[in-house]
């Protein structure tokens, strides 16, 4: 690493000197761009008329241009959707002159057409894309509220090369670790349960941030663990002296679960204190706070057991077919929940001059999820590895069981980031560095209580009676999204009564499980960057380079107290003493089917908590501390970099070449657990002995390390054709490192899923090389055409593999074993195109619609090992799309959106029969908004208004793996900005 940082220094102290000459006898020019309304113009083009020497402003309008020949020159300022300003300026040697620019809209480009908030946003948002030198798409704080998106996962999806699961983000069809997410630039640490790269994205309120980019292809200036891309949230900071405040205030509705929700936002942004050198205040406050209380819930179904059996025909014994895929355990789940989020941002900036400023920004996000979890379980086992066809064409059981269980979890999230930045151009020279810390947290608290009844299985005995030999049960359809079963079998005698197999008094507590863990992640970051403007002969030219060093640590642990329990059963912890309700839901899974019974968790813990039941319950060592020790690992990386990079501006082509180096060493410590049956070891909650369920495990401490250096070299071309026809080419690399749970030495094992789970030590950072080619058309009516195809070929990218266990002296012979592997290769296929126009050219009032729309397409092939030859790349979406329409006005805007995503791989199998595929999904929502007074805006909207399903299935889409409706959500409130 000695050597890479010692080559960018003799890069550096060479270039310099060089650089230096060229700048000889020049000046600066700096200034702010407005427009006619005081309001800053972020993305405003700023050139040297009659040069290729030029800038842009940055999100508060503001700008500074340096290295520009001594003289009277004439300087041009533009802006989509504006009129063009010019002005002569006097630049003297070594001085920095000053140059302020108002600009007015456009009267040609959007003739009589009124000019709305939904157009200032795309206005604003385009301008930045335009004059950014990578590819990249913005997200203004105007667009983001066009949506009724709550959060930044939701907000994003509507972009093109975009999905999203609700929680974390993907860009185009990558998985989600190939993300890198930023907050001002730096990354920002998950808490997320096993220590995913990516915090979970529905904990950021949306209207907290003042923009977001989505930035497709890296600069050598950006980190480089980002093979997709890079997702930056800006909280911006304040941009005039007049104070600016906004209040809203909401309620809404949640269908689902027929609760009522509500939320308050508000805002405050002002300079302050205007002197000769900064006529725009030399300090600025800016302030958001969100807050919101949402009753949450869904309905599930989850059949994650499909094995293959062999089938045959009741009747007469004989075999039908072999290798049958049957749902051997489903659930029903019904979720519900009150969720609390907070999130706050404070920006306070120092700007002495109008070229040097610093800036203390912070964001703080926590989310409280109370919530409680009902789920009915049917296990359908094979008996003898048979399953029966019957008469009616349902599939027979002989062994079956029902399971009802009620979860109380309390989960909190909290995400702190402080970002301390400063940056001064002095002479030709722009300097910038920062500090960052972010500290992100997860707390789960979790109680589940379990009834079951006895085990229906043929030849066993349930109350000391023996069981005939014939099939307990059916599967009603096996190819239903909606699995049910059906008990046919009919006890009776004095012994086993007359009550069906699944009533209420057959069920008895027997497992009261708690689930606390804790998640910490922490990042340090430093920072330093320096640029210099100078000429190679008359072309204007930037040289940049810079130096960072990232230290994160990520840990997860269970608390000391975490204690599970064993229950035997008894009369007085039979389930029809514990009901809350005896049928939850008759509307289930969108009225398809009934839920079943519930328990009451509080009459379960004054059980508990009654020392006249103590002799019914034990205290479970066993699945307390393996649970502890398995779920335990302890991170650290630390990642050096370094970069320099040139960018030449040849009349309308700018060129920008450069590398980045970075170093990254890792430590990692985990426990590998093997579980096993041990008849010398106390067996608990009367568990039959003969069913040798795992009562004992042994703990191996594990700690490994790993060193690795990536060179990332980076060239891309931009060719302005026209003043808004642009066309970008690039060729960039960059690499990806597994989630931290994918690389810590852990292993675990379940008896009841007959799995081993393994970490991968061993596994390796993806590397890719990308080609992106994009061309961009502005619009004049404040709008843009563009198109781009791209190339990904990732090595040693990271999978998700299931395979079965062979090893003849190992107690897990024949079981599946899940691990994260390497790839061989992977090449992703891609087309995007945007489509975002004000429709002026219609007559009339027709001529204040907007359409926004955008598709991509991505294909691709990736080799995971020999057996499975070529197939689509995990995670990877086909087709994903974006429509809106709206018509929008000063006085009112109404707008219905639609977002597509198509089916992809959610997991890789040990065959195509195995992989876990997400089924392709639309979703509408609408929303609309009236200004009855200067400043005070009603709101209304309504999210997932066709109760849009999600759908994943097993190997084809006749085996249900998980079906869920979640319903849709109202609100209306009201907005006063002053």
């Amino acid at each position: 690493m000695k050597n890479i940082f010692r080559l960018l220094l003799w890069v550096t102290v060479v270039t310099i000197p060089v650089i230096s000459g060229y700048a000889q006898g020049k000046g600066n020019l700096s200034g702010v761009v407005k427009d006619d309304m005081g309001e800053t113009l972020p993305g405003a083009a700023i050139i040297v008329k009659g040069t290729t020497q030029g800038t842009a402003t940055d999100l508060n309008g503001a700008y500074t241009l340096s290295g520009i020949p001594v003289g009277t020159c004439e300087i041009e300022c533009n802006y989509l959707g504006y009129e063009p300003v010019t002005k002569m300026i006097n630049i003297t040697a070594n001085g920095t002159a000053t140059a302020n620019f108002v600009l007015k809209q456009s009267a040609i480009a959007l003739g009589d057409v009124v000019i709305s908030a939904a157009v200032d946003g795309q206005q604003r948002a385009l301008n930045q894309q335009k004059v950014a030198d990578n590819m990249m798409q913005v997200l203004s704080a105007d667009q983001m509220g066009r949506f009724p998106d709550l959060d930044v996962s939701d907000a994003l999806r509507r972009l093109s090369g975009v999905t999203s699961d609700g929680k974390e983000v993907q860009l185009r069809g990558t998985p989600a670790n190939f993300t890198n997410i930023n907050i001002n630039g730096e990354q920002i640490m998950s808490s997320q349960e096993g220590g995913k790269r990516n915090e979970s994205m529905d904990v950021i309120p949306a209207d907290i941030l003042s923009s977001m980019e989505v930035q497709k292809t890296l600069l050598p200036s950006n980190d480089g663990d980002a093979i997709a891309g890079v997702i930056n949230m800006r909280t911006g900071t304040a941009r005039s002296l007049t104070p600016k405040f906004s209040i809203d205030l909401g309620t809404g509705y949640t269908f689902l679960r027929e609760k009522a929700d509500y939320n308050v936002k508000a805002s405050y942004a002002q300079r302050f204190f205007k002197t000769q050198k900064n006529d725009n205040g030399v300090l600025g406050i800016r302030a958001n706070y969100s807050y919101l209380v949402n009753h949450n819930g869904y309905d599930r179904l989850e059949a994650e057991g499909w094995e293959p059996y062999e089938l045959v025909d009741n009747k007469t014994g004989e075999s039908v077919k072999e290798d049958v895929y049957v749902p051997t355990d489903f659930r029903y789940r019904y979720q519900k929940g009150t969720s609390t989020r907070h999130g706050a941002s404070l920006a306070i900036d120092w700007a002495p001059t109008q070229y040097t400023k610093f800036v203390l920004s912070t964001m703080y996000n926590q989310r409280d999820n109370e919530g409680e979890r009902y789920r009915n379980r049917f296990r359908f086992r094979d008996n003898g590895g048979k399953y029966y066809l019957m008469e009616d064409g349902s599939i027979g059981s002989k062994r079956m069981r029902n399971i009802t269980q009620v979860t109380a979890s309390d989960e909190k999230i909290k995400n702190l980031n402080i970002n301390l930045d400063g940056e001064s151009t002095i002479g030709t020279w722009k300097i910038d560095g920062g500090l960052f810390y972010s500290k992100s947290s997860r707390s789960y608290i979790s109680e589940m209580d379990g009834f079951q009844t006895p085990e229906w299985r043929v030849t066993k005995k349930v109350n000391g009676q023996k069981l005939p030999d014939e099939v307990m049960g059916t599967l009603t359809d096996m190819n239903s999204k909606y699995l049910s079963y059906n008990y046919i079998f009919e006890p009776s005698g004095e012994k086993l009564g007359t009550a069906s197999p699944d009533d209420i008094s057959r069920y008895n507590l027997y497992v009261v499980e708690n689930f606390n863990n804790e998640t910490r992640g922490e990042n340090f970051t430093f920072r330093m960057n320096s640029a210099k403007n100078y000429f190679i002969k008359d072309n204007a030219s930037t040289f940049s380079f810079g130096v960072k060093g990232k230290f994160m640590k990520n840990k997860g642990w269970m608390p000391e107290d975490t204690k599970n329990y064993s229950i035997t059963a008894s009369e007085a912890n039979c389930l029809s003493n514990f009901l809350y309700k005896e049928q939850l839901s008759n509307k289930f899974l969108n009225g398809n089917l009934a839920f079943g019974p519930a328990a009451d968790i509080n009459k379960i813990r004054a059980y508990m908590g009654n020392s006249a039941n103590s002799n019914d319950i034990e205290y479970n060592p066993y699945t307390s501390n393996s649970a502890a020790d398995a779920f335990f690992y302890d991170a650290n990386e630390r990642v050096l970099a370094g970069y320099a990079m040139n960018k030449i501006q040849l009349q309308n082509l700018m060129i920008l070449a450069g590398v980045r180096v970075e170093q990254t060493h890792v430590k990692y410590k985990a426990n590998k657990i093997e579980r096993s049956f041990d008849p010398n070891s106390p067996i608990y909650g009367g568990a039959d002995p003969a069913d040798e369920g795992f009562n004992t495990y042994t703990k191996t401490p594990i700690a490994s390390s790993l060193d690795y250096t990536k060179f990332l070299p980076n060239v891309q071309f931009k060719y302005d054709l026209t003043d808004k026809t642009i066309f970008r080419l690039a060729w960039t690399t960059g690499y990806s490192r597994p989630n931290i749970s994918e690389l810590v030495p852990k292993q675990d094992v379940s008896q009841d899923l007959e799995r081993v789970t393994i970490g991968n030590p061993d596994l390796k950072p993806a590397y890719a090389h990308n080609l992106d080619l994009l061309f961009e058309q502005y619009l004049s009516n404040v709008g843009i055409i563009s198109g781009g195809v791209f190339y990904k070929h990732i090595d040693k990218f990271q999978y998700l593999s299931e395979g079965t266990l062979h090893d003849a002296n190992s107690q897990y012979n024949g079981w599946k074993v899940i691990q994260s592997k390497n790839g061989d290769a992977a090449k992703v296929y891609g087309a995007e195109i945007t489509l975002n126009t004000s429709l002026t050219f219609l007559p009339g009032f027709l001529k204040n619609l907007m359409f926004t729309s955008n598709y991509t397409f991505i294909h691709s092939k990736a080799v995971t090992d020999q057996e499975r030859g070529s197939l689509r790349l995990p995670g990877q979406a086909k087709h994903t799309a974006n429509f809106a329409l709206a018509y929008s006005t000063k006085r009112f805007t109404v707008q219905a959106a639609m977002n597509y995503c198509g089916s992809y791989i959610q997991a890789l199998g040990s065959d195509a029969e195995r992989d876990i595929w997400r089924d392709g999904r639309w979703q509408m929502d609408v929303n609309g908004s009236v200004n009855i007074v200067k400043g005070l805006t009603f709101w209304v909207e309504a999210v997932n208004v066709l109760n849009s399903e999600q759908f994943s299935y097993f190997g084809n889409k006749s085996r249900v793996y998980n079906l869920q409706y979640s319903g849709a959500n109202g609100r209306c409130g009201f907005t006063y900005k002053f």
